[in-house]
């Protein structure tokens, strides 16, 4: 064996060791926290002082022992944040079974000084909370949350003058999020919330007026997007049923007597969303207009970004069906085109204003041009509602942008 042969051997093991020395540490002492100080007490107990893992977000912590030096008793953590908290440990596994935070006071009166209760919490053996009272700075109460007898998880959240009730939280013993109530400032009841699948992204909601009344009902799922309906004033006629997912869309307006307003169906497949619009005329709704506009999106803040393509119309004086055609941008009406006995078209080209008749054109029923004239300044009267994206009655908009995260408990 040449000595090039075994240098080489000896380096191998000798990284190897060194990475095995490594391993240990990372596993063993790494990230541990470092024992600074160890005062025997009186009667016996030791209070351990120790300098916590950067990482953890603790600036000190001690922890007091007992006479057998290794079962825990209790224990105080100062966070660097400022939080001071109080520990105690029990049960079979000397875990924590509660803790209360406090507030520190301003650093003139000292950082590591106690101020007022942040929260106060009581730990399962499992380290689930039992309870758990949550303070704002300035005492008031921020939210509670308590063990229930059959295994759930009730939560109650506060306004900022901790009395008011602003919602409240119920979780099953699998501390999955099941139900919901918000209220409004002034104690009425706003919307309620239940998930059957005990997942927070599926969920049944029913929003309400201050005067109790259902204002609008609806489900929503990831996959089966939104389904809902809208109501009256009496909280039980119905003004609008809708259904919205990622490639379909359809929105039925009524009025208060039952009576068909509006159509909306869409498809982001076929990039279109066709909007009928219907009046009342000789004891029945006919349809008055339809709008085609191109749509990309069907749910998500693009969903409203339509373009106006064409709209088709009545023309009851006439007894046809015409279309107006639109610009680019969707905006203003280019040409008005309306179909005569003759089997032939009459074309009204009209200004930049989208008011003002340029030109007529006549076409014969191959669709030759027949004959043209000026519009002499002329203007059409097209109703404003025919160009636009109204609906009769808003959809619910419930985002609930300031709401806690949705999980049993949190720190």
């Amino acid at each position: 064996m040449t000595h090039t042969t075994k240098a080489k051997r000896w380096l191998g093991i000798s990284l190897a060791i060194l990475g095995t020395l490594f391993l240990l540490y990372v596993v063993f002492l790494a990230g541990r926290d470092k024992e600074i100080s160890r005062v025997v007490l009186p009667d016996k107990t030791q209070e351990v002082a120790y300098l916590p893992d950067p990482s953890t977000g603790q600036r000190l912590k001690l922890i007091r022992f007992a006479q057998d030096g290794f079962t825990r008793i209790s224990g105080t953590i100062f966070w660097k944040s400022g939080l001071i908290e109080d520990l105690t440990f029990g049960g079979p596994a000397n875990a924590v079974t509660s803790s209360i935070e406090y507030y520190p006071l301003n650093e003139g009166d000292g950082k590591d000084t106690r101020g007022i209760k942040r929260s106060d919490s009581r730990f399962a053996v499992d380290g689930s909370y039992t309870y758990h009272a949550v303070y704002r700075a300035d005492g008031t109460m921020e939210r509670i949350g308590e063990l229930q007898p059959m295994g759930g998880y009730n939560s109650t959240f506060y306004f900022e003058d901790g009395k008011t009730v602003w919602r409240q939280r119920n979780f099953d013993e699998k501390k999955r999020y099941r139900a919901e109530k918000i209220f409004r400032r002034n104690g009425t009841l706003f919307a309620s919330i239940y998930s059957e699948a005990g997942d927070p992204n599926k969920t049944s909601t029913m929003l309400y007026r201050e005067d109790g009344t259902t204002s609008a009902s609806f489900t929503r799922d990831p996959i089966d997007g939104e389904r809902g309906k809208v109501y009256d004033l009496d909280g039980q006629s119905m003004l609008v049923e809708y259904a919205r997912d990622y490639y379909n869309v359809q929105e039925i307006f009524l009025d208060k007597a039952g009576n068909l307003l509006q159509v909306r169906d869409g498809s982001r497949m076929g990039n279109q969303l066709v909007v009928r619009g219907y009046e009342k005329s000789k004891d029945k709704m006919i349809m008055v207009y339809r709008q085609r506009w191109m749509m990309t999106q069907t749910v998500g803040p693009d969903a409203d970004k339509i373009k106006l393509r064409r709209v088709e119309y009545y023309d009851a004086a006439n007894d046809r069906a015409c279309e107006i055609q639109m610009d680019k941008e969707g905006l203003v009406p280019t040409t008005i085109s309306c179909p005569e006995a003759n089997g032939g078209q009459t074309v009204k080209k009209l200004s930049e204003d989208g008011l003002t008749i340029k030109s007529v054109e006549v076409y014969n029923k191959n669709r030759q041009l027949a004959g043209s004239s000026n519009g002499n300044g002329a203007k059409v009267n097209i109703p404003h509602q025919w160009l636009e994206n109204i609906r009769p009655t808003p959809l619910p908009d419930f985002k609930d942008e300031d709401s806690p995260p949705k999980v049993y408990d949190f720190h």
